[in-house]
């Protein structure tokens, strides 16, 4: 049990230290109308296909950077890290 509570920890570490979060450019009168985003990289393709399908799943808006990380809207922070600590979760209790 505390091996998977330290994998746990290892993984969310992991999972939350490589997220990159950007804003747009300033560009003004362009803000106004275009939401902040934001965006997080997920190297674990089990982790990264079980958040995206939970995006899908809770309609929330995302899409895949040219970087291939996956992008959404600031506004929508608190239910991905949800999402993410879910995925996460799920992934540590198979393995």
């Amino acid at each position: 049990m505390k091996l998977n509570s330290i994998i746990l920890s290892l993984i969310t570490t992991l999972f939350f230290t490589s997220c990159n979060r950007e804003s747009p450019p300033n560009t003004g009168a362009e803000l106004e109308t275009n939401p902040e985003v934001e965006s997080f990289t997920v190297r674990n393709i089990e982790i990264r296909q079980d958040i995206i399908n939970e995006l899908i799943a809770r309609n929330v808006e995302y899409w895949i950077n040219e970087d291939n990380s996956i992008g959404f809207n600031s506004k929508d922070a608190k239910q991905i890290d949800a999402i993410g600590f879910e995925a996460i979760g799920a992934y540590a209790a198979r393995n």
